[in-house]
């Protein structure tokens, strides 16, 4: 039930991120500041047992949401890099716990694979 949850908070976390940044014309730092701010306050208030766990996978996704509008077209594609985000994060979440840049890593490696799925089977350049 809790990588569920992990998964379902990424894909929404991702998706608002890249709704802000580009939909709403604010920027990639600021959308990924603000989606972040808000699971710090909220996500530990509504589920203090993982709240911070959830927390910390919606700023992970936040990171990946900050992608090029010319490298993820849509929201359909956003949300399944958002979804390859949460998985990475799982599967990764007791390796490396307190060093810097796991969750930047964790969303470009997600981006990169996506846009490498995209020329692979799509035929995109």
């Amino acid at each position: 039930m809790e990588e569920v949850l992990i998964l379902i908070i990424s894909v929404i976390a991702g998706i608002a991120t890249y709704i802000v940044s580009h939909i709403l014309n604010r920027g990639a730092v600021i959308a990924s500041a603000i989606i972040t701010l808000i699971s710090g306050l909220m996500l530990p208030y509504f589920f203090p047992l993982m709240g911070s766990v959830l927390a910390t996978a919606a700023a992970c996704s936040s990171y990946a949401g900050m992608i090029s509008l010319e490298n993820a077209l849509n929201l359909l594609e956003m949300s399944v890099i958002s979804l390859m985000t949460g998985i990475l994060f799982i599967a990764t979440i007791n390796s490396y716990p307190g060093i810097g840049g796991r969750l930047g890593t964790m969303a470009a490696i997600s981006c990169f694979a996506w846009l490498g799925f995209k020329k692979v089977f799509v035929g995109f350049d």
